[in-house]
């Protein structure tokens, strides 16, 4: 076999490297993108954060109330995020990502301006540590959801 022009050289490198980084983006991107739809992510869901969700939030971030223009009773509409106090665009979550997410942090009452759930006269509606906790690694798995909508379970 002979040797490579220069332009059959180029082309090899340029290849190999389009293909190294599509792999990259692959592997680096999957386990987000598979979460949704994990069997054990849904299971994770269903039994540990749809309750929390549907004790605690929905009844303001659901189908007939969505505070700040956001709904977290569906995957969608949790990613679609809600707006902020100028009418902007904002962005929950960080799929993988529980830290850089406004979700976490605003469960974490780490943010004085932002608390959820609210306090109320004063008093701490704020979730147990074990909620954030579970919170928090649905938010690392990449918030699988469940088929149906998260229906509020008490009333205020």
């Amino acid at each position: 076999m002979g040797r490579l022009t220069k332009g059959q050289q180029n082309w090899l490198i340029l290849s190999t490297a389009t293909a190294a980084l599509a792999i990259g983006g692959v592997l680096t991107r999957a386990p987000m993108a598979r979460a949704a739809d994990d069997a054990k992510g849904v299971q994770f869901f269903e039994a540990k954060v749809r309750p929390i969700l549907a004790e605690h939030c929905v009844r303001c971030h659901g189908e007939e109330k969505h505070k700040g223009d956001l709904r977290l009773d569906t995957r969608e509409n949790l990613l679609k995020g809600g707006k902020d106090d100028n009418d902007k665009p904002q962005k929950v979550v960080e799929l993988g990502n529980p830290d850089k997410s406004l979700m976490i942090e605003a469960i974490g009452y780490k943010n004085e301006d932002i608390q959820m759930p609210p306090p109320k006269k004063k008093v701490s509606q704020k979730l147990t540590d074990e909620q954030i906790s579970t919170l928090k690694e649905w938010v690392k798995m990449g918030a699988p959801y469940g088929a149906k909508p998260v229906e509020a379970t008490t009333k205020e």
